[in-house]
């Protein structure tokens, strides 16, 4: 039985008929960070939306070993967030698939509560709890977003650009905590990102993709193992 979380068989994706990728093979494996880089227009998102069943391949496919379908999450680019509720409210959508609609109609779990400020807390976020939304930053969206994710308990996260919009120490210490959070679980993170440092910092394996040749997308492990 495979280890790995999720692999690519001969994966091929297009972009509105043009080719982006093909003959991708490629392992998620437990307690590893996977980058996906290249330029814009290159398939970073359309790559994500794939690994996560949004949309089919053209040419081979992916194959799931996840224990249940909820142990796979995404935090998307345009973060899909509820403007008209709190912050809080919108980080406790991410335990609603672990509760049936009446035991949240009216109030959360307690325990839900406490884990969803706890991660506010870690993302800096506690004074924003009981804002509206709409009223937050970018930036500070994003980060509600991130926890939301984190809420459901995934083993494998894939993250689209998830610090697009913040400064570098604070995208740092974001990537720090959703490393943590996923990695000492044995889980998978997977994320797209433009910016070469937090590649290097961060990620074990990276992608890189070549928008001008499907075939050019290169593969390289930047944590070797050590021999001996």
């Amino acid at each position: 039985m495979s280890t790995a979380l999720l692999t690519t068989q001969e994966l091929g994706i297009t972009i509105n008929d043009r080719p982006i990728l093909k003959s991708l093979n490629l392992s998620f494996n437990p307690g590893t960070f996977v980058a996906i880089t290249g330029p814009s227009g290159s398939g970073k998102t359309t790559l994500l939306r794939t690994l996560a069943g949004e949309l089919e391949p053209v040419e081979g496919k992916v194959v799931n070993y996840l224990d249940c379908p909820t142990r796979l999450a995404m935090i998307f680019q345009d973060l899909k967030l509820g403007d008209g509720a709190t912050a809080l409210t919108n980080v406790l959508g991410g335990s609603l698939g672990r509760h049936s609609f009446l035991s949240t109609l009216f109030r959360f779990p307690a325990q839900e509560q406490e884990k969803a400020h706890r991660l506010l807390a870690k993302f800096g976020l506690s004074g924003k709890s009981n804002q509206w939304t709409s009223t937050l930053s970018r930036g500070e969206k994003q980060r509600v977003a991130a926890c939301r994710t984190l809420l459901t308990q995934p083993q494998l996260l894939l993250a689209d650009e998830p610090v697009s919009s913040l400064d570098p120490a604070l995208a740092e210490e974001i990537l720090t905590n959703l490393s943590n959070s996923i990695l000492k679980q044995n889980g998978c993170l997977v994320c797209a990102l433009h910016n070469d440092e937090q590649v290097t910092k961060f990620a074990d394996l990276v992608l890189r993709l070549d928008p001008s040749d499907p075939n050019g997308w290169m593969l390289e492990d930047l944590k070797p193992k050590e021999v001996g």
